[in-house]
């Protein structure tokens, strides 16, 4: 799964990467489909998840024929419609996502008996996967994934095998693949497609299992930098950010470091007095309120203007070694790693490392 900017990482600057490692790539959007067929030439599969679905849109679905993508289809009702919309144009293949506990997108147990007339009758239409969605498998408690599987065995069993005989069969996620990785082996029994998302970039998808030796195998991909702009003295007693939430103790003054970084770039606002950086290799905490384009942090006469400081990921140097990872920052704004990722500004430059493995 590369959608949402591969999590906020850069999707142009990892295509090649994950092309090298997988068969078939899943967007949940028309634009970020669209994009990556016009930086990849390559014949590889790209799955739309959800999007906008405006199959009463002929500019949108002609964009959708014409760049091969294959979107998931989740009720008969939108079938029924893209059937229609297909008639007279070229082949397409689509996608059956089966609902089996969700409650958000897929088709319905009740539903599938309609399913078949609508498929022969559009026979432009090759359905080339079928897949559901575990609502809790990141839990330690599996039975509920469970029931979801047996569901969607039992669906996947009802429709016709001359319309679905060739078509992959996936459900495993990054918490179900992270759970046969402890020896749940039987999550996922029998599908042939796994459908990694957030563990591909280096988390699990709870912290629960990312505390966990499948999750400690995880290795994050991304690092997030910026660097000292300023670092000034500031005399006992002043403050420092807006509304003087942080001040200076006892009789010293002490050094503060000014970071070209702020909330418009996804650095949290309440990670303000909260948070906290890595320069030289060593730990330095986030003082006063975090500010649209800045960020203050204590540090100490070692520290130069020009440094480079981590924000999410890890630095080795002359204070030590140290690592910020996406849970962390999770875990102090009350959030999730997705979360945190996916919210880190476009105008934060990515670009590939160039020894990546």
């Amino acid at each position: 799964m590369v959608k949402a900017n591969a999590y906020g990482h850069g999707l142009e600057e990892l295509i090649e990467v994950f092309a090298e490692h997988a068969d078939e790539l899943g967007v949940a959007t028309l634009d970020e489909g669209l994009r990556i067929r016009s930086w990849f030439n390559r014949q590889m599969p790209v799955f739309l998840v959800s999007g906008a679905k405006d199959w009463g849109n002929r500019e949108y679905l002609d964009a959708v024929r014409e760049a091969r993508l294959v979107p998931a289809v989740s009720s008969v009702d939108e079938l029924r419609l893209l059937a229609d919309r297909m008639r007279g144009t070229g082949p397409l293949q689509v996608e059956l996502k089966l609902d089996t506990g969700m409650g958000r997108l897929g088709i319905q147990e009740r539903d599938l008996q309609d399913l078949a007339p609508i498929l022969r009758s559009a026979d432009n239409l090759r359905v080339v996967g079928i897949m559901t969605h575990f609502a809790s498998s990141d839990e330690q408690d599996l039975d509920s994934t469970r029931e979801q599987e047996t569901r969607f065995r039992t669906m996947v069993s009802r429709l016709p095998d001359d319309l679905v005989q060739t078509a992959s069969i996936h459900s495993c996620n990054s918490g179900a693949l992270l759970h046969r990785g402890l020896g749940h082996i039987d999550i996922g029994e029998g599908t042939a497609v796994v459908r990694p998302g957030v563990m591909l970039y280096g988390a699990g998808p709870s912290r629960d299992l990312h505390d966990t030796p499948a999750g400690d195998l995880l290795m994050p991909v991304g690092r997030w930098t910026t660097r000292v702009i300023e670092v000034r003295t500031v005399a006992p007693g002043d403050a420092v950010g807006y509304g003087g939430t942080w001040k200076v103790e006892g009789d010293r003054p002490v050094q503060v470091a000014v970071l070209a970084v702020g909330y418009a770039d996804g650095f949290r606002r309440s990670l303000g007095n909260r948070g906290r950086v890595v320069i030289r290799g060593g730990s330095f905490p986030v003082i006063g309120r975090v500010s649209m384009d800045l960020v203050s942090v204590l540090v100490d006469d070692r520290i130069r203007v020009g440094d480079e400081a981590v924000l999410l990921g890890s630095q080795e140097g002359e204070l030590g070694s140290d690592t910020i990872g996406a849970w962390e920052w999770a875990e102090l704004c009350d959030t999730i790693p997705y979360e945190i990722w996916t919210s880190i500004g476009a105008r934060v430059d990515r670009a590939l490392s160039v020894g990546r493995g």
